[in-house]
């Protein structure tokens, strides 16, 4: 670790510098394949604003040091030879590409911080609610017609209280008569 104030400083300077042009490299390569995909499925019109979209990128990501000069002209030449392409007839490769491009569900990002502090609250809630969900879903399969304990639970719940107190007793007072 860098002890002087202005190595300290640079340090912080190159590593936003670096996250900076990873979002540019990250965003190119998305749009690179977001292109191939709209002219592999015949869609013209979407092909047409992502490659404007490109370029455009490609030279804010030039202008601020990103790329160089060269690498970006070599990148809008790859894209607008893509772009004249002409769109796949094979019918199985058309339906990859129709496959590639439906949407695909995903969990929303959260910060690390978040994570650190949320898990032990969500964890228990979770372990609350679901033997609750499951009794919910056993008492609706018992049948009333069925049992006749199920048309009077509480004399149910009565006589085996009854049935049980009885039992418990009886060997206790044998064992006080075998004493």
């Amino acid at each position: 670790m860098a002890n002087i104030k202005q190595q300290k400083k640079r340090i912080g300077t190159a590593q936003r510098q670096r996250l900076e042009n990873l979002r540019y490299r990250s965003q190119v390569k998305t749009l690179f394949n977001k292109l191939q995909l709209a002219v592999d499925t015949g869609e013209r019109t979407v092909a047409e604003t992502t490659h404007k979209e490109l370029v455009s990128l490609l030279d804010r990501a030039t202008t601020r040091g990103s790329f160089h000069r060269n690498t970006t002209s070599r990148r809008k030449a790859r894209a607008s030879r893509i772009l004249w392409q002409e769109a796949k007839t094979d019918t199985a490769a058309v339906r990859k590409a129709k496959k590639k491009t439906a949407p695909v569900a995903r969990k929303p990002k959260v910060d690390k911080a978040e994570t650190a502090k949320k898990p032990a609250a969500k964890k228990a809630p979770a372990k609350k609610a679901a033997p609750a969900a499951e009794a919910e879903v056993e008492a609706p399969v018992v049948t009333e017609e069925a049992t006749p304990e199920a048309a009077a639970p509480e004399a149910a719940v009565e006589e085996t209280a009854a049935d049980e107190t009885p039992a418990e007793e009886a060997p206790a007072e044998e064992k006080t008569d075998e004493a």
